[in-house]
């Protein structure tokens, strides 16, 4: 099925990473460290929305980078801004990185992600949105927005755990103008 409600999914023309292939347009993982994907941004679409779900072999977040013509942008160019709900506690955090944050980790249960970029292949810079659901300390949501300042196309992106290694996998899909 290549379009619901308003998105079209998107093939990549190549993933790479130990534990890492291509099954259609879905990339699929096992106790992957890394997992680069390409060709995936465009003139076509503005905007992007990729969705992950995934087991963690430690608590650690999962990270974000964009990526071109098989390099990543690893700069200290991202800035996260996250708020976290974790049992009765609500807390926020903002920081600068080389990457951004696009999961918490619960060790071995599996989570879900939706990561909304706008903008990836036009030269601007880029903004991005993550809803997170968790199995870290339970259950927790976190809900963050991401800038990436540099003023780059990007065609692509690498996820990857802070610690240990992930099995699930991801989707990426172009929204409808």
């Amino acid at each position: 099925m290549a379009e619901i409600a308003g998105l079209t999914l998107i093939t990549p023309s190549s993933v790479a990473g130990s534990g890492v292939s291509l099954s259609g347009a879905k990339v699929v993982f096992t106790a992957a460290t890394s997992v680069s994907v390409n060709g995936v941004f465009s003139a076509t679409y503005d905007n992007y929305l990729i969705v992950c779900q995934q087991a963690a072999s430690a608590d650690a977040n999962l990270l974000f980078r964009l990526r071109l013509s098989g390099t990543d942008a690893s700069g200290s160019n991202y800035v996260f801004q996250g708020l976290n709900a974790i049992s009765t506690t609500v807390s926020a955090a903002r920081n600068t990185y080389d990457h951004t944050i696009i999961g918490t980790q619960g060790s071995t249960l599996r989570n879900g992600q939706h990561f909304y970029l706008y903008g990836p292949a036009l030269a601007q810079p880029t903004a991005m949105r993550s809803v997170i659901a968790s199995s870290y300390q339970s259950a927790t949501i976190t809900d963050g927005a991401s800038t990436h300042s540099l003023s780059t196309a990007y065609d692509g992106f690498t996820v990857y755990m802070a610690s240990g290694n992930s099995t699930g996998s991801l989707t990426v899909y172009g929204l409808s103008q």
